[in-house]
């Protein structure tokens, strides 16, 4: 192999990683935003609520999946 074959994986492979590390804190970021909305005050009005709870699952579940995928692809090794 090459030098230059060598630095074309090595750059690959810090921009997938690098990707990854994007991934992961974009889905945290999701995960605390539905938390965030999760959190009612008791004086919100009832629509709101409502509203604020399903929004909140929705970016949970979202956030799980975008900050989790990435780590199991690692781990099941279908990232190589």
């Amino acid at each position: 192999m090459t030098d230059t074959n060598y630095d074309q994986l090595r750059v690959r492979y810090r921009a997938r990683s690098m990707r990854r590390k994007v991934t992961i804190g974009i889905g945290l970021l999701l995960l605390m935003a539905g938390y965030a909305l999760l959190a009612v005050s008791p004086d919100t009005p009832s629509q709101w609520v409502l509203i604020r709870v399903f929004v909140g699952f929705a970016l949970l579940f979202v956030g799980f999946a975008v900050a989790i995928l990435p780590i199991l692809s690692r781990l099941t090794g279908g990232d190589d």
